[in-house]
């Protein structure tokens, strides 16, 4: 029988795929409607209204939505100049520290998001260019996605805590953003 809490570690990789691959459809998408709307107005001298205001609910879509999707495959920008210093142990308390401060930083964002969302929705709010679409639709990519990326923490510190109980560890960590650079050899004798 399976725990709420796994029940719950299920929902969240679901959504967590699932607004993941939405928000890559979501960024070719706003580069097609961007492409097409410099074809039609440097080619064709055809007035664009709708392709910029929809290029970028689609890349605030992919920004918001997107982040619960790296955060699952840890692939979040980072500094690891200090904690790929640090002992496996205190790397990965490290990370569980931090993680759980962006959960409570995504749940605040959320919090006060909704609400937001909801005006928009009460008063019928639409954008003030001449397309002019309901703006509860980019409104709601904010909690929606701070929602999901909490729920993400949760299951990410989870698994975190987990492994450090059994003791599954990697003991080195490269640094990331230098995996390409060509790295001194610490261990050759210098000449």
């Amino acid at each position: 029988m399976k725990t709420a809490y796994q029940i719950f570690v299920r929902i969240t990789d679901g959504l967590t795929v699932i607004t993941g691959w939405v928000a890559a459809l979501c960024l070719v998408a706003a580069a097609l409607i961007v492409t097409e709307a410099v074809i039609v107005r440097k080619l064709l001298g055809i007035s664009t209204i709708w392709q910029i205001e929809a290029s970028v609910f689609l890349l605030i879509f992919t920004v918001f939505v997107g982040a619960p999707f790296v955060q699952k495959n840890e692939h979040h920008l980072n500094v690891d100049l200090v904690i790929i210093h640090l002992s496996p142990r205190t790397r990965e308390l490290t990370l569980i520290v931090v993680s759980i401060m962006s959960c409570i930083l995504t749940a605040i964002l959320a919090w006060y998001a909704w609400p937001m969302w909801w005006e928009t929705v009460i008063n019928n709010e639409h954008s003030e260019s001449l397309w002019g679409p309901p703006l509860w639709i980019p409104f709601l990519f904010l909690p929606m996605g701070m929602t999901i990326l909490f729920m993400q923490y949760i299951v990410f510190i989870g698994r975190k805590i987990e492994r450090l109980r059994k003791g599954d560890i990697a003991e080195n960590v490269l640094p990331s953003e230098l995996a390409d650079v060509k790295m001194k050899d610490e261990t050759a004798p210098s000449k």
